[in-house]
């Protein structure tokens, strides 16, 4: 009985994740709006860059203006990713910065007892905050760790378009990167 009463919590806990979590076209708001031919940055600031063997990431807050678009202003930040043969560039609206950053520190707090215990040699720990998003096809920072069969650890980090490794790192350093730029924001 007390095996399942776990799984009703986890089950629970796991679909009220997704019930709250933002939809695909509210995550996707700042790419369109920042995309747009008439749209120009306003101001920005590169906050951190997190690189990996041969992956990077540079995450600049930006506030971004467009007198043909309603709002006129939006604000948050752009990441961009590279590896050997792939880019992308995920924006991230400063309304959903703060789930972010909670999401990156849920994986940090939860991967210790997820490696612990027993199962297959191929696994990964992520947050739900942003996962029925990515699950409608956003794009978007999605986050886990992995830690792979063929001996490969680190967090893999999936936009919808493109997956990233960064070997050997946990989220931390996206979350305070994250958290620097939110704060920046908050500035101007």
């Amino acid at each position: 009985m007390y095996p399942a009463c776990i799984l009703l919590v986890f089950c629970g806990l796991l679909l009220n994740a997704q019930v709250n979590s933002p939809t695909a076209s509210q995550l996707a708001e700042m790419e369109r709006f920042s995309t747009q031919p008439t749209a120009r940055v306003t101001w920005s600031k590169e906050v951190e860059r997190v690189t990996s063997d041969q992956t990077k990431a540079v995450i600049t807050a930006l506030i971004v203006e467009d007198g043909a678009q309603t709002p006129r202003q939006m604000r948050g930040i752009r990441i961009d990713l590279a590896s050997q043969n792939m880019k992308d560039r995920v924006y991230v609206g400063e309304a959903f910065l703060e789930r972010l950053i909670d999401a990156l520190h849920e994986i940090s707090a939860g991967i210790g007892s997820f490696l612990s215990r027993p199962g297959g040699s191929s696994r990964c720990f992520g947050s739900a905050a942003f996962l029925a998003a990515f699950r409608e096809g956003a794009h978007v920072f999605h986050a886990s760790q992995c830690s792979m069969a063929d001996g490969w650890f680190g967090l893999s980090v999936s936009t919808g378009a493109a997956t990233f490794r960064f070997s050997h790192l946990d989220p931390s350093p996206f979350a305070s990167a994250i958290a620097r730029a939110r704060d920046e924001l908050k500035q101007h």
